[in-house]
């Protein structure tokens, strides 16, 4: 894994980033029957939407100009809501 900016870490097979709203990290796969990247480090844009399911944790978003808009179908705190995509918090590791 490697750093892309602050935000974004590569993997072998596409893209992390912090989500504030489950405090982990959410890979995307890019390129053919993955998501679309904007290749921008600071205001990442991605596409489709993304759909994240962790035991009764759910967490839909878009991820659009550096800001994650959180769908109102995610069961967390954030539903509704829209953010800064925030800083790497870790240190190299992914969570």
């Amino acid at each position: 894994m490697s750093a892309i900016g602050n935000k974004l870490r590569k993997t072998q097979g596409g893209l992390m980033f912090f989500c504030p709203a489950c405090n982990t990290s959410h890979g995307i796969t890019l390129g053919r029957n993955g998501w679309s990247w904007n290749e921008n480090e600071d205001k990442p844009t991605f596409n489709p939407s993304l759909y994240s399911v962790a035991g009764e944790l759910k967490c839909h978003c878009f991820v659009r100009d550096g800001r994650i808009e959180y769908l109102t179908d995610s069961t967390h705190e954030f539903r509704g809501k829209s953010v800064d995509m925030p800083a790497w918090p870790f240190s190299g590791e992914i969570a």
